[in-house]
Formats: C-alpha cells, structure tokens, sequence
C-alpha cells in the first residue's frame, strides 16, 4: 500500500470475533430455520467436525478438490487528518475521492492489476486521474 499511498491514508485493521456466535440452520430444506448459540468450545468442535469432514472427501488429501473457493476477508482503515465535516470545508477536499483512491489502491495490490485495468471505461480512467495521478504513473 505504502508506494501507491502518497497521503498514508490507509491503516491496516484488525478484527476481532465475538466469544459467542450465533449459527442460523435448517435441518432439511421442510424444515424452518433456527438458531442456536455456539460458544468457543463448540466453535472448535464445530470447526475440527469441518476439518474431518474435508479430510474424509479427500482422502486425506490422496485425492484433488476441483472446484472449490475460499472466502478472504481483508480490512483496511482509511484515516482523515480532520473530521469529515473539516476535510470538506476548511481543507476543500473531497472525500469521496480520497476513498475511491484507497479503494483503487486495495483493489490493485490485491488483484496485481493497475488502476487503469480496475476501472469501467475511459472517462472513468480520466476523471480519476485528474485527482490521483500517482495512481497512473
């Protein structure tokens, strides 16, 4: 993030999990939804039954899992030196714009693409630009 991030916006942040979950099922398709509390010792029950489950279907890897995705949460912060309220109106700054170039900026490192490739069309490439150039150099 640090050599597309002239203004050092971007913050890395941490997310922490609650003790207690809540776990939303149905036992069939018939059946209505409900839930159930899963504290920290059925949450690693839970997730050890998973665990076997994939060691079962794969034979303990002996055999490839095709088609399958895996979900990745990433979170970054992005900080004003003002409020928000200041930042609009005594430093003249949009802040839309300086989220969209955050945004741009995780988006490019994640997918190891420029800017220019995670934009819709030309005019948008051109609009953003004007307010990021660094983006684009």
């Amino acid at each position: 993030f640090e050599a597309l991030d002239t203004d050092s916006a971007l913050r890395p942040t941490v997310i922490k999990t609650g003790d207690v979950w809540t776990k939303r099922m149905q036992q069939n398709l018939l059946t209505k939804m409900h839930e159930e509390n899963v504290t920290l010792q059925l949450q690693k029950k839970e997730k050890n039954k998973a665990f076997d489950l994939l060691d079962a279907l794969s034979r303990s890897g002996s055999l490839p899992i095709a088609c399958a995705e895996l979900h990745v949460f990433v979170a970054a912060t992005h900080c004003f030196e003002n409020s928000l309220m200041a930042t609009v109106i005594q430093d003249n700054i949009n802040p839309i714009e300086k989220m969209e170039n955050s945004m741009l900026i995780v988006a490019s490192t994640i997918f190891d693409l420029s800017p220019a490739h995670l934009l819709k069309n030309e005019q948008e490439e051109e609009r953003v630009v004007k307010y990021s150039p660094a983006l684009f150099e």
